[in-house]
């Protein structure tokens, strides 16, 4: 008879399977997060000042809000063009319509005409989840707790949990609820003790994530078990980083560390690099007075499930600001622009400091830049012109400071990042239409919509920090979102379960399946004696989730053959 073990710890799963064992998989439902482009396109000539949107009953497409219409470029002959990334598994309809790109304008619902009628299409489906609806523990000093949800933007219902332990302390107990509504969308719920009490997130409103298996306790969601004792999140005192660059002075750097941290002793965060640090955390250190509030926002995205865990560094800007946020091949009232100093700062004492003093994630997909006015384009620059920065936030940009480097951008192609636009409407109508036309850049060298790119508008929002704060949540979910953590706990509750898929012991080959989830290495070894294992394949899961298979063509038919397979998070 045919033995399956599994040995599970807190950062890899092992799962054995002997020759001719084979497991089905329980049913599962819920559509994969993973999101699809769709090209879109429409012949149309709409006039000088308008430009050509899709908008959708899908949240992908704006959910039918024209101000969050998606906007497509103009290429010859009034053909309008984009790809969009919308939901796997979407059944969806749209509408092309005309609208105009006035600042003034933008969030009018009544900038509206329809170019056609109600249109449908189709994103094909990603394979099923490995698991059914949601998976919440729940750690509480109430004698019985109840789920108060709404899954999809009907009614709120209410499901009772089960207490499955002890919790920390005595009287607290912990409770546990499966299979609660979609896996792969948004789940908002609060809890009740049914006596009037009610648990709801810190500063009030309910709880809103889109992790499918998750720990509440304290007020905080995490994708993973917690330790029991949790650290704040907290600033540090600013710390001086000096400079081995000519002209680039040394500077202060102020540091964010995520809650848990002086706990988590294993783990390693991502970096997200500020400019304009005095700006970030800080009111009486601020220009105006006014601070980004990057610790408090981050802190509650964090805490709700929809950011991850990271490291905040927020680098203090200098006298010579304009100078060492401008690129090179530009100047303004005389001063050359000297960015690519200020870049080797930041790349070569900076980021130095905070990987040797801190445990960090600093390959490009874990390291990000965010920056406002001229931060934003010394931010655009960041990102474009050095490998360091996978992903980039170029919030209300002076791109009209350096028409040079823009000129330079507009004729270069795509690189490997994920960038974040976006504007004020109160700002200036030509500030609004560079940012735009720098949108139209992208998607011309091939970014999507939703996944590689994104323009966001600041309804009535002008160019200060209490504007750039206000977007800040959108920055931080789009550019960091919780799923991209790899889910330990998901992992833990429900482990990969090898199964044959073709046995062909003549020719000795095999085909193993296997679900797999997000951000997880799994290697897959083989052995006849259980002591002694040979590497087959090692892969690394860039799906939400998926069924995947893999081959192994060195196997013996002559004796007992079993295969291992391990995962382990990847960074």
């Amino acid at each position: 008879m045919p033995h399956l073990f599994r040995r599970y710890t807190p950062h890899s799963y092992v799962c054995l399977l002997a020759a001719f064992c084979c497991v089905v998989a329980q049913p599962a439902h819920g559509r994969s997060p993973a999101r699809v482009p769709v090209q879109f396109l429409i012949t149309a000539a709409v006039g000088f000042g308008n430009s050509v949107f899709v908008v959708g009953d899908h949240p992908d497409l704006g959910g039918w809000d024209v101000t969050h219409a998606l906007k497509l470029r103009f290429t010859s002959g009034n053909v309008w063009i984009g790809e969009i990334a919308v939901q796997a598994g979407t059944d969806f309809q749209f509408r092309y319509l005309k609208r105009s790109t006035g600042q003034e304008n933008w969030c009018n619902t009544g900038n509206a005409v329809y170019l056609t009628g109600v249109l449908s299409q189709s994103v094909s489906p990603e394979p099923p989840p490995p698991y059914r609806g949601k998976t919440i523990y729940y750690s509480s000093g109430w004698s019985a707790a109840t789920l108060v949800y709404n899954a999809g933007g009907g009614n709120f219902a209410g499901l009772p949990m089960t207490k499955i332990g002890d919790g920390r302390t005595a009287g607290e107990s912990l409770f546990k609820i499966s299979g609660v509504g979609e896996a792969g969308e948004n789940l908002e719920f609060v809890f009740t003790d049914n006596n009037n009490h009610w648990d709801n997130p810190p500063g009030g409103g309910n709880y809103l994530t889109g992790l499918d298996v998750f720990w509440l306790q304290d007020g905080n969601i995490f994708s993973y078990s917690p330790p029991a004792i949790v650290s704040a999140p907290h600033v540090l005192a600013p710390h001086l980083v000096n400079s081995s660059v000519p002209n680039i002075a040394a500077r202060n750097v102020r540091v964010y560390l995520p809650r848990a941290y002086d706990q988590n002793v294993n783990r390693r965060y991502p970096v997200v690099y500020f400019e304009d640090g005095q700006n970030v955390f800080d009111s009486s250190t601020t220009f105006g007075g006014v601070e980004w509030q990057a610790d408090e926002t981050a802190t509650r995205e964090i805490s709700q499930g929809r950011m991850r865990e990271a490291i905040l560094v927020g680098i203090d800007n200098t006298a010579a600001r304009i100078p060492e946020y401008q690129p090179p091949n530009d100047s303004y009232q005389g001063m050359q622009g000297r960015a690519d100093g200020y870049a080797n700062f930041l790349i070569n004492n900076v980021r130095p400091y905070i990987d040797n003093a801190f445990r960090t994630l600093n390959d490009p997909k874990n390291t990000v830049t965010i920056g406002s006015s001229m931060g934003g384009l010394v931010s655009l620059y960041l990102g474009r012109e050095y490998t360091t920065f996978g992903k980039i936030a170029v919030m209300s940009p002076a791109l009209w400071i350096s028409p040079n480097y823009i000129a330079q951008v507009n004729t270069g192609s795509k690189k490997p990042l994920r960038v974040h636009l976006d504007m004020g409407t109160a700002e200036g109508q030509s500030d609004f239409d560079n940012c735009l036309a720098m949108y139209d850049t992208h998607l011309s060298q091939g970014y999507v919509t939703n996944s590689d790119v994104e323009f966001v508008a600041g309804c009535g929002q002008q160019h200060n920090e209490t504007a750039w704060a206000a977007r800040l949540p959108t920055v931080l979910d789009y550019l960091l979102p919780a799923r991209e953590d790899p889910a330990e706990l998901a992992l833990r509750d429900f482990p990969p379960v090898l199964s044959i898929g073709v046995l062909d012991p003549p020719n000795q080959t095999v085909m193993l399946n296997y679900p797999a989830l997000f951000g997880f290495n799994y290697a897959l070894s083989r052995s006849s004696n259980l002591g002694n294992w040979a590497p087959v394949s090692m892969t690394t899961e860039t799906q939400p989730w998926a069924q995947r298979s893999t081959g192994d063509n060195g196997f013996t038919a002559a004796g007992p053959t079993f295969w291992r397979l391990q995962a382990t998070p990847s960074p």
